[in-house]
Parts: structure tokens; C-alpha cells; sequence
């Protein structure tokens, strides 16, 4: 990427020995890149390195030669630790817990930034001494940091400029003239020392570019569809052009760029962009796999970042160790062990891991802890971390990409950072240790080293003093050009106006916008501005400042409303075979022949390729392990004598229902899993007795209203034959009516409904295949019974509801107007065996019975795509009946 429009300007300053100086990291790198791309063009293989610096270069370097002096410019991590010490010492609310002090400094710091860079003599203790509210207290850490500085003999790197200046103008002297490059906004404290230097200068700015455009995008989608279609035909035209697009925001739109970009590049190629702004060092999956093992050691992960650590295979230095982690994990799911979080002590006692896995892991934990029970110097818990991750492999028996090794290069530097932490001669935790060194990770940002791409994807300000052949502008709408935001909290907002602070005034927004398009528009031959008509559901209107420089907006060309890769991320196309069901019986028992009545992939995805759902774990009983446990306590109340009950004679004759159900309660939470009464609190488990007591004993008074019954059996097992399928079924409940005939009883605490039985699609089939095919005799009913507090009650088919079931029921509710008939049994029987037929024979057709309601608890939208294929059909308009 170029840096100015005449690269012989740049080519001769540095030649006659100036200096360049551009304003950020980034166009000093291109202007770089340039001269020795030039070089390279006249055919030398070597040459001296050019005086090309950034802003924060130039500082550093002139402050070493001229400063001689022997305070210690302070890096950012221990300039943060100063300011949160400080803060830490006000004994406020907000400023006990770590994270809100550690928020706090970094305001504080910005806040030190931006008075030494617009308004310096404000760090003058009286200058500050009508500053109120926030702005008072922070003039307190302010007078306390600059104690502190001038106690330890420390300098911010924010205050190095200022404190150039003097030094500066005390040694007069002919120095190398400086060449300003990409300054759009010249702060006060640069004005003072480029002054105090000498002779420096911008360059001329260059013409404005007669290929100039403003365009209209319909929305986001198609305005980036532009830009990604624009892009490809300048190369097309043009192999060897460097293309610009700039854009607010690149961190949180990032994703979305890079889609459309990957979508407008030709099918196998390699991507012709790169972004130039990083993304946090700690989300990088090397650095981040270093850190959760880390923590892992000494404290909790959750559920999902254990299930990423495994996954990654990062801390498994054998893939067939990271496969068994992973089965591990799953085979807990299944088990009802899952848990919100994993002690790595816990994790170890909960099953048989790989002997290799856990010999390194094991012997990384008795390095951690033989240093654990002191504190100790930030540098020497640096020391000791390479030794913790060695013991996982991480990552000396690891083949690195170009981009891990780069990442980890950054990340032994962000070590060192918090091994400088001890500047001041502290010593702290380990959990303090690793507490700061996630801080340093969040804060710093990566991207691999630049590979020079053609397309360079970047924001406004890191667009200064770059140039290309053409440049690109997405989002110039009146909301994000100029760029909104807030003025700094903790700076009267009075000053932030006077000095032209960042955010402090639309005006100054408007002007440094203004300063952007300009240069913007004199740095390519062809340059582009679009912005979106439908922004976020809202409209959006063109930027004023760009329509004073291009004109008002046009629609979108043509050409670039066409997509380049017309190819579709998925392809629906017609599987016409079958694989028939070979194993002699079905897993999951009732519930395959209701997701294949639901979706018959469904069936096909958990019943033949063991897929399952992933539910997140809770901190208490999760709601499948409530409904155990109810059932539990439900089996154990009617399993009869000598402490349970059989028929509604016992139940009457019961004194104390509340009794009762209670001893019941409690020997059903007993039989909970060692490991998961653990890891509950005492009193929460206390807390779940006392409900389910009164839940069970409302339903017993509830039950007590019915005709006679006497219960037959509880949680039978038994196995059936379906059309050939063979299926294992366990009921909840089977009652004798006083007409001898059976009712089926299932147990339900969430909202359900026999409206799903309902054919000829019905979304449950469990009552209605334990009422056709594990019945002896044609039973009397099948009814859910709901036990949800507040809402105990029946429901579903009963023959003769009011003379078998409840007394008190009206002529109007459902169990009396919707009597269970032979008619209906014989046809749930025959939808039923054609269900398990089509499962029998592979049909695995992707049709959910009422999408999307359907698919909003299935999970496995990963396995079947069907978001991304379906077309749904226009409901039809019927009018609703209600059901009771």
C-alpha cells in the first residue's frame, strides 16, 4: 500500500536525510512496505533502511536520545496497575471488586491521555480546583498518580511528548527535518514538539480524484455485496492494484465483511484481504487453550469453555487423547453429571481418563501447587508458567502454522508485560498473577503478520496517510460519518468542548469528518462512498459531509448488484434411497416413534446416529433430573406397603399427606448421585425437599377427589412389538377404574397438552403407544397428569370421565366432551404402525411437522440445515378452537 501520492517526495526526504513521521503505527508500516517494494523495482538487493517512524516511535526514539535522564517510561500494564492502586485506595463500592477497578484505571488513564495530549495545563493541581463530582475525584488520582510517578521515578508514555518539549528547547540544535504524514487533526502537544524539533511540514495535498461516487445501498447486505463485487472487478481489470475499504466499526462488523468478500472471491482461491485491525490476543484459539488451562489449574472453567478446550485438542498432544476427552464429557451428558463448571479436581474423579493425558496434567498441577503456597513476584509466576505448559505440550510438541507461531510470539510478550509488574517491588497471588495477564490478553490486540494482500481493509483512522488505486467507503450514512460517540466521563465536559476532545462536540466530529473525506478523496484515483437506505430496521440517510464532496447519492450500478459466486453454501437435492433398520431393537423406546411422527430426520439423527441436543447445565437440579426425581417420589407413594399406597381407601385413610410425601422426598433426593449432592448446597437441596413436599401433597389431595381406583403397577418395564419394531416402554402408572377398566397415567411438570395426540399429525405418541400396544385389555383412558403448582389437574381421553375418573367435573370441560372411543385407539394403532414402518424402512425425510415451532426445540439444526433450505409455505388463515 502506497503513503503518498508522490512517492518521489518521500523517496528524496529520506534520501537527503529527513525524517518521516506518520500519525499511526500502520501508515508508517505501509510507507515502509512502499520504499522497499520501490527498491526491489530498480532491482537492489540492498539498501539503508529509511527514517520512517510512527507518532509513537519518534517520541520513544528522541526520548532515549535527548531525555537522559533515569526515569522508567512505564509500559501500559504497569501504568494500569498504578492508576488501580490508587483507585483501589478510595474504598468505594465500585472500586472493591477487581474487574469495575480495573474499568475505573483504564478511564483514568485515557483521561491522563487526553489532558497531556489537547489540554496540558490542566495537570496543574490549581488549574483543577473547580472540578466537581467525577471530575474531582479524578483529580485526586491524578494529583496522587504524578506523586507516584515522581516517587518511583516513573514517566507515562502519554506524558513523554510534553516533557520532550523543554528538553527540546534547551539544547538548540539543526536536526534532520521531519516530513508529517496522515495527520488529519494536529493535537496541541504535537504542534509543541515538531515546533520545538525544527523544521517540519506536511506534504502538498493532491488533487481530488475525477472518479468520485456516492452510492445507495438497499441494506447492509447488498451495500457490502457492492463493495466485495467492486473489489473483484478492479482486480480484474487491474491484477496488480491495491484497493482500500474503509469502514467505522470494523471490530463489531468484521464478520460480516469477511463473508461477503469470501463470497464475491472465486471458488478455491485464497482471499485476496486483510483486515488491518486485530482481534484480542486472548481469542486467538492458541493463546486462549494457554489460559483456560491455566486457570483450569487452580480454579473452575464452565461447561463450555471445558468442551472447547478438549475440542481444540490443544492440551491433548495425542489426537486419540482429545477424542476420549470429548467422548468423556459427552458420556457425562448422558449420565445426568453434567455441571455449569469443572474444578480440574472434580473433572478428575468423575470417570478413567487416557494414562498419558493424565500423567502431564497431573504433574503441571503438582508444579503449580508446590509454588502455590506463597505469593510470589509477577516475574518469577512468569518463570513458572512455560514450565506448566510444557507439561501439556503447549506448544513445543506442536507443528505451528505461521499464524500460531506469530500468536505465540505475542503471547510470551503479553508474559512479559506481566512480568513487569513488578516494577515496584510487589509480590502478589497467583490468582492476582493470572488475573493481570488475562487483562494484558483481552487489551492487546493480534493480527498476523500482513501478507500484503491487494484489498486492505481498514477504519478512517487508520486510513491516514495511505494511498491506493482506489479506495472504497462502506456505512456513510448521517449516523456513522461523522463518527458518534460520548465524551469521557471523568473530564468537565466544559474543557472536553474548549480543547476539542473526541466526542466532546458534534461540531468537532463534523470537522475531523470533514478533514477524513478530503484526504480520503485526494488518495486514489478512484474513490467510492455508499451507505445503506435500511440500516438496523431503520432508514438511513445520506452523510451531508460526504454529499458536499461527491454529490448526492445514486442507486447501485448494475453490474455490481450481481453477485460473483453464484455457488450456495448448501444444495438441496432429492435422496430417493433407504437403509433399512438392521438392529433388533430401537434405542429410546417411545420417543423415536414421536420424532419420526414430528420429522422423520429427527427419528433417523438420534435413533441411528446417536444424536443428541446439547442442554446446557445448571447449578442446581436440571429440569430432566427434577422430573426424575418427581418420578421417583411418585413410583415410591403408590408402590404400595408397607410405607406407600395403593388405592384411594389408603390414600383417605392417610392422617398426614404433607408427612408422607415428605419421608418420600426425601428418599428419592438420598438416591441422587454422590457427586451431584456434592456439588449442591445443603440448603438448596433443603430448599427442593420443602417444594417438592408440598407439590406431592397437593396432588395426593387432588387424587383424593376421585372415584375409587386401585393402582395396579408403577414404572413397569416392558417391551413391545410395533409393525416389527421392537421397542422397550416403561409406564409411569397403570390404575383399575371401579369398571375394571385400565388408565394410563404419565407424569408431566411442563405444559402439555393432549391436543398433540391430536391426528392426523400428532406431535406426541407416547400415551397413545402405551394405551394401543402395552396395554392387556382395551384400557379406560390415558391422561397426563400435570403436576405444576397452582395448576394440578387431568388430562386427556377417559371413556367415562365422570363416572371413572373425577365426580366434580362439568358437563364442559374436555375429559368429559372428548371421551377416549374404540375409534380413536384404532387409529392412533394404525398411524402408529406406520410410523414405525417408514422408521423400519429409512425414511429419513426432512419434513418437521409445523415448522418452525418444530424445530425451536429439536437442537440438531447443525445436522439437518433446514434453515438453511426451507421454504416456508404461506399458513393458511382457520380459526382457532379452543380446547377447553
Amino acid at each position: 500500500m502506497g503513503s503518498l501520492p508522490r512517492p518521489v517526495l518521500l523517496d528524496q526526504w529520506t534520501g537527503d536525510g529527513g525524517v518521516v513521521v506518520a500519525a499511526s503505527d500502520r501508515s508508517a508500516r505501509a510507507a515502509q512496505m512502499a520504499y522497499h517494494h520501490r527498491r526491489r523495482a530498480e532491482g537492489l538487493s540492498a539498501w539503508p533502511a529509511p527514517a520512517i517512524q510512527s507518532w509513537a516511535a519518534f517520541v520513544s526514539s528522541a526520548w532515549e536520545r535527548f531525555a537522559q535522564d533515569d526515569h522508567m517510561i512505564l509500559n501500559p500494564a504497569q501504568e494500569l496497575e498504578v492508576w488501580s492502586d490508587i483507585i483501589g485506595h478510595e474504598y468505594h463500592l465500585v472500586t472493591a471488586l477487581e474487574a469495575p477497578r480495573r474499568r475505573m484505571a483504564r478511564l483514568a488513564m485515557d483521561a491522563y491521555a487526553l489532558l497531556c495530549s489537547h489540554a496540558p495545563r490542566f495537570l496543574e493541581e490549581r488549574a483543577r480546583s473547580d472540578w466537581d463530582r467525577d471530575a474531582a475525584a479524578f483529580s485526586r488520582w491524578l494529583s496522587a498518580f504524578e506523586e507516584a510517578c515522581a516517587r518511583g521515578s516513573f514517566v507515562s508514555p502519554s506524558r513523554l511528548a510534553l516533557d520532550l518539549v523543554p528538553k527540546l528547547q534547551s539544547k538548540p540544535a539543526t536536526r534532520p527535518p521531519i516530513l508529517l504524514l496522515g495527520f488529519d487533526r494536529m493535537l496541541a502537544m504535537q504542534s509543541a514538539l515538531f515546533q520545538a524539533w525544527g523544521k517540519s511540514q506536511q506534504p502538498e495535498t493532491g488533487p481530488k480524484s475525477s472518479d468520485l461516487h456516492f452510492y445507495a445501498g438497499r441494506d447492509n447486505e447488498s451495500e457490502l455485496a457492492a463493495c466485495a463485487a467492486w473489489c473483484a472487478q478492479q482486480l480484474t481489470l487491474k491484477q496488480d492494484a491495491r484497493l482500500l475499504v474503509v469502514s467505522q466499526d470494523i471490530a463489531k462488523r468484521r464478520g460480516e465483511i469477511e463473508r461477503a468478500f469470501l463470497r464475491a472471491a472465486p471458488s478455491g482461491s485464497a482471499p485476496l484481504f486483510e483486515f488491518s485491525l486485530g482481534v484480542p490476543l486472548a481469542h486467538v484459539s492458541l493463546v486462549r487453550a494457554a489460559r483456560l488451562f491455566l486457570r483450569w489449574l487452580d480454579g473452575p472453567l464452565t461447561e463450555g469453555e471445558l468442551d472447547w478446550l478438549f475440542s481444540s485438542r490443544y492440551v491433548a498432544t495425542d489426537a486419540d487423547d482429545g477424542l476420549s476427552l470429548q467422548a468423556h464429557m459427552r458420556a457425562l451428558r448422558r449420565r445426568n453429571l453434567a455441571r455449569p463448571d469443572w474444578t480440574f479436581d472434580a473433572f478428575l474423579r468423575s470417570g478413567q481418563m487416557p494414562f498419558a493425558w493424565l500423567r502431564r496434567v497431573n504433574h503441571a498441577q503438582r508444579l503449580l501447587t508446590s509454588a502455590h503456597s506463597r505469593v510470589r513476584t509477577p516475574l518469577e509466576w512468569a518463570t513458572l508458567i512455560p514450565d506448566l505448559l510444557h507439561a501439556v505440550g503447549l506448544p513445543s510438541e506442536r507443528v505451528l502454522s505461521s499464524a500460531e507461531f506469530q500468536a505465540w510470539q505475542r503471547w510470551e510478550h503479553a508474559l512479559d508485560l506481566c512480568a513487569s509488574l513488578g516494577f515496584d517491588g510487589r509480590r502478589i497471588a497467583w490468582s492476582d498473577f493470572l488475573s493481570s495477564l488475562e487483562h494484558i490478553l483481552e487489551t492487546t490486540l493480534f493480527a498476523p503478520e500482513s501478507t500484503d494482500a491487494p484489498i486492505q481493509i481498514v477504519g478512517p483512522g487508520e486510513s491516514a496517510g495511505l494511498t491506493a488505486d482506489g479506495i472504497w467507503v462502506l456505512g456513510a450514512d448521517e449516523d456513522a460519518w461523522p463518527a458518534t460517540g460520548s465524551a469521557h466521563p471523568l473530564l468537565p465536559l466544559a474543557l472536553q468542548r474548549e480543547f476539542g476532545m473526541p466526542h466532546a462536540s458534534p461540531r468537532h466530529d463534523a470537522e475531523l469528518a470533514a478533514s477524513i473525506t478530503r484526504r480520503l478523496i485526494t488518495s486514489a484515483a478512484v474513490v467510492a462512498f455508499s451507505y445503506s437506505m435500511l440500516r438496523e430496521d431503520a432508514e438511513g440517510r445520506p452523510s451531508s459531509i460526504v454529499t458536499k464532496q461527491a454529490g448526492a447519492p445514486r442507486p447501485m450500478p448494475a453490474p455490481l448488484l450481481i453477485r460473483t459466486n453464484t455457488d450456495p453454501l448448501a444444495i438441496a437435492f432429492e435422496d430417493t434411497s433407504r437403509v433399512p433398520f438392521a438392529l433388533p431393537k430401537a434405542p429410546g423406546g417411545a420417543s423415536v416413534l414421536t420424532a419420526q411422527s414430528q420429522c422423520p430426520f429427527k427419528a433417523f439423527a438420534t435413533a441411528r446416529l446417536g444424536a443428541r441436543p446439547w442442554e446446557p447445565a445448571e447449578f442446581g437440579l436440571s429440569a430432566s433430573q427434577r422430573g426424575l426425581v418427581l418420578h421417583e417420589v411418585m413410583h415410591s407413594v403408590w408402590s404400595g406397603s408397607p410405607d406407600g399406597l395403593k388405592s384411594l381407601q389408603d390414600l383417605l385413610v392417610c392422617a398426614d399427606l404433607q408427612s408422607l410425601a415428605a419421608r418420600h422426598v426425601e428418599r428419592a433426593l438420598g438416591q441422587l448421585p454422590d457427586e451431584t449432592k456434592r456439588r449442591m448446597p445443603q440448603q438448596y437441596l433443603a430448599l427442593e425437599a420443602t417444594r417438592l413436599t408440598r407439590l406431592v401433597s397437593e396432588w395426593l389431595a387432588y387424587e383424593s377427589r376421585r372415584h375409587p381406583f386401585t393402582v395396579v403397577q408403577t414404572e413397569s418395564a416392558c417391551t413391545v412389538d410395533v409393525a416389527g419394531l421392537s421397542l422397550d416402554l416403561r409406564l409411569d402408572r397403570t390404575d383399575r377404574l371401579n369398571d375394571g377398566s385400565l388408565l394410563v397415567v404419565d407424569y408431566k411438570t411442563g405444559n402439555v397438552s393432549p391436543r398433540d395426540w391430536d391426528l392426523p399429525h400428532p406431535d406426541d405418541v407416547q400415551l397413545p403407544l402405551y394405551a394401543c400396544f402395552a396395554s392387556a385389555a382395551q384400557p379406560g383412558g390415558l391422561v397426563f397428569a400435570k403436576l405444576r403448582t397452582g395448576q394440578l389437574e387431568f388430562a386427556g381421553r377417559v371413556a367415562n370421565a365422570g363416572t371413572t375418573l373425577l365426580s366434580d367435573l362439568g358437563r364442559g370441560t374436555a375429559l368429559v366432551r372428548r371421551p377416549l372411543t374404540a375409534e380413536q385407539l384404532a387409529d392412533w394403532r394404525d398411524y402408529i404402525e406406520q410410523l414405525a414402518s417408514a422408521f423400519l424402512n429409512g425414511h429419513a425425510d426432512l419434513d418437521p411437522r409445523d415448522y418452525p415451532k418444530t424445530c425451536d426445540s429439536c437442537g440438531l439444526h447443525a445436522i439437518c440445515r433446514i434453515h438453511e433450505n426451507w421454504i416456508q409455505p404461506e399458513p393458511e388463515e382457520e380459526e382457532e378452537v379452543p380446547y377447553d
